[in-house]
């Protein structure tokens, strides 16, 4: 669709809108205006009431009056309307609270009607006019509207088809010129600006010029600068090609000293890794010292007091064997009075039997008395059983005796291998002293040796901080000249890439510089 097209129907469309919205408005207004007038109309018929109804309709106005008789219709000028009740609405509004009423929509009969209600002593006063009379006057009204409306459109649409028609030739003027430049035609004349016109329009076709001579000056500047940039770039390409050559050698030196440096760092790393393990030996080894040391001389301190148990023990035996030999000799002296005992037993035992007997020959003798020997057979029975008892007690200490022989014998003999006992633990006590004593010898000779260590492992101690702390300085140096190495093997690096890349932008340069002649050499100056 043409410009001209455009403004056209953009017009329209804007007149059109524009002329629909006045339309509605005025008969928005017109309406609301003639509900004002209605009801002005009416209540002036109202207030003009002189007692007859067709007094309006006389004077050829088509107005009704109707009065009421409370709520009944009573006098009206409106055919059969006489006896009809008002609606609920109106009684209660107008006869019960006696306000006036204006309503756009009264049925009387069938019939709409615009009505004016006032109260009266009796009832109401009732003045209306038919809703068709009214709605008939207002589509006379909207159709005279409506027709300014479509005139008014039409004049603005005409008046808008000339500026439109000249605002389209002005814009396709500039268009075509416009098209020429497109085109890359910058050989034409270019038109003398006025400078006096403050139309958009020719500000515009001033713009247009304006750029033709800009144009024509950029694309000569360009074309000019293009075959100088051509010519400096290939001289670039040159140089860049020397300095990438220079700048590969240098890199390959710097990457063999980053390399050797690398291998020292991490060399001198593995030797830092070995001191701090044999510093972790010798710090071992110095704790295992120390706790060697403290071992001797718990040792010997144990040593001593084994010495002084073991001197205690022999006494304790010798005292022991002493009391052996005591306890040995007084069992023999008791085994000597058990064998007293037994000979006296033995007595008594033969002392119990010659009791017996004489016990029994008293009896016999008792017995030959008679009566005068009843006395003595008791006190003869009496010594019987006496020296039975004896003769038993006897027994039973002879039996007792024995065992105590027996027991004592073999307290005797227990007594005997605990003496041998006891002179074995002797020699066996003193040969372990004797142990102790080359023990505490030999631990006293550890001791100093372990002394000799300890002092060895403190000075090697110092050693081994001293060359820590070099080898340290070492790792730190060559980690240092390593790390220095990298970065300045990478910054080779990215001065190499970066040589390559102004290399790769020489060539977009001679390449851009081709397309700008290329481009250029579409215009024609």
């Amino acid at each position: 669709m043409k410009i001209k097209a455009k403004l056209l129907l953009m017009q329209a469309l804007s007149l059109f809108l524009l002329g629909g919205i006045l339309v509605v408005a005025s008969i928005v207004v017109a309406s609301g205006e003639l509900d004002v007038r209605m009801e002005e109309t009416l209540q002036a018929a109202v207030a003009g009431y002189n007692g007859d109804v067709n007094y309006l309709r006389n004077e050829g106005m088509d107005i009704d009056i109707t009065v009421f008789t409370g709520d009944t219709r009573s006098e009206s000028s409106i055919e059969g309307a006489v006896g009809t009740k008002a609606a609920d609405e109106v009684i209660e509004h107008v006869l019960n609270q006696k306000e006036t009423l204006y309503e756009t929509n009264v049925s009387v009969n069938g019939e709409a009607y615009y009505g004016y209600y006032i109260p009266t002593d009796d009832g109401m006063l009732f003045a209306g006019k038919p809703r068709t009379d009214v709605q008939r006057f207002m589509r006379i009204i909207i159709a005279i509207l409506c027709g300014i409306g479509i005139a008014g459109f039409l004049i603005c649409l005409l008046i808008t088809m000339i500026f439109s028609n000249s605002i389209a030739r002005r814009i396709e003027q500039a268009a075509e010129r416009i098209k020429v430049l497109a085109d890359g035609d910058l050989s034409g004349e270019v038109a003398e600006d006025s400078g006096t016109s403050k139309d958009e329009l020719e500000m515009m076709s001033r713009a247009v010029s304006q750029l033709h001579r800009e144009l024509k000056e950029i694309v000569t500047a360009i074309s000019g600068q293009a075959d100088r940039l051509n010519d400096s770039n290939v001289q670039f390409n040159n140089r860049f090609t020397n300095i990438a050559a220079n700048v590969g050698n240098v890199n390959s030196a710097v990457e063999e000293i980053a390399l050797g440096s690398t291998s020292q760092a991490q060399e001198t790393t593995s030797a830092s890794e070995q001191v701090a393990n044999m510093a972790e030996v010798i710090d071992q080894n110095a704790k295992s010292v120390e706790s060697l040391e403290h071992a001797v001389e718990k040792m010997d301190q144990l040593a001593n007091e084994a010495k002084n148990i073991l001197t205690e023990l022999v006494a304790i035996n010798d005292k022991t064997l002493s009391n052996i030999e005591v306890v040995s000799v007084q069992t023999d002296a008791t085994n000597s009075s058990a064998g007293k005992i037994g000979e006296a037993v033995q007595m008594i035992q033969s002392i119990a039997q010659q009791t017996n007997l004489l016990s029994l020959n008293a009896s016999i003798e008792a017995a030959r008395a008679g009566e005068a020997g009843k006395g003595f057979a008791v006190v003869a029975e009496e010594i019987r059983s006496l020296s039975e008892e004896s003769a038993d007690s006897a027994s039973q200490i002879e039996a007792i005796v024995q065992e105590l022989l027996n027991n004592s014998n073999e307290s005797v003999k227990k007594m005997n291998e605990v003496n041998q006992d006891a002179q074995i633990q002797k020699n066996k006590l003193n040969d372990t002293r004797t142990a102790f004593d080359g023990l505490k010898t030999e631990v006293d000779s550890v001791s100093v040796a372990s002394k000799d260590i300890y002092r060895q492992t403190e000075r090697l101690e110092q050693q081994k901080n001293a060359i820590n702390g070099v080898v340290e300085q070492l790792a730190a140096i060559s980690e240092e000249n390593a790390a220095s190495t990298q970065e300045t093997s990478a910054s080779m690096h990215a001065l190499s890439g970066t040589i390559d890349d102004c290399r790769q932008e020489t060539v977009e340069l001679s390449n851009l510089s081709k397309n700008l002649k290329e481009h250029t050499s579409r215009f024609k100056l």
